[in-house]
């Protein structure tokens, strides 16, 4: 089972590469990209839960993040992303686009724009499986997670690489970076690993 994931996660891989090469980091590619990993998703016995464990308990975070795929010049990445309990996000950018697909459970994802005081909701997407929601780079979203999740997540820029991300505080009313994430699983196996 292992090696049929990893042959579907490349394919998928290469498939946004093209789609990014050929449609550009617009509105209709980055949806390409989504609906090409919502086909993904639907390969289901690809990806038993058992093998993304959530966080129990003992642990100090309530979201784990693995990689599935990352190129070796960190262009293009996919993670799933397993939450259990309340997990949430403040207001971010990604500085790249994004994609966040369902797979199991639901993810809130409510969307905004900047304001001269911080900013104002303006829509709000419950992603679940089969559905999905695609960001520009300066796209602004929020996650809002109750429960278990496993969700996937797919950037054209590493996460380790994100480092001018912003976020808006709504204690200060300002914009702050993003700390870069780390801790990330490998959910790769050996020979996909570049």
């Amino acid at each position: 089972m292992t090696g049929n994931r990893t042959a579907a996660v490349a394919a998928a891989m290469d498939d946004i590469r093209r789609i990014e090469a050929n449609v550009g980091v617009t509105t209709k590619g980055v949806e390409a990209i989504r609906d090409r990993i919502i086909e993904l998703s639907q390969q289901r016995d690809l990806f038993p839960l058992e093998d993304f464990p959530s966080p129990t308990a003992e642990d100090d975070s309530n979201s784990f993040l693995y990689r599935l795929a990352q190129d070796t010049d960190d262009r293009f990445a996919l993670y799933a992303q397993s939450s259990s309990g309340q997990f949430e996000t403040p207001v971010h950018n990604h500085t790249t686009w994004a994609v966040v697909v369902g797979f199991d459970g639901q993810e809130l994802n409510k969307f905004f724009d900047r304001t001269s005081d911080g900013v104002t909701q303006t829509d709000r997407h419950m992603v679940e499986a089969g559905t999905g929601v695609a960001m520009l780079p300066d796209d602004l979203h929020s996650i809002h997670i109750n429960g278990q999740a496993l969700n996937f997540h797919c950037y054209g820029l590493a996460l380790e690489r994100l480092d001018s991300r912003e976020y808006f505080s709504p204690s200060d009313k300002t914009w702050k970076i993003f700390n870069n994430v780390s801790g990330i699983r490998e959910a790769r196996t050996s020979s996909h690993i570049c």
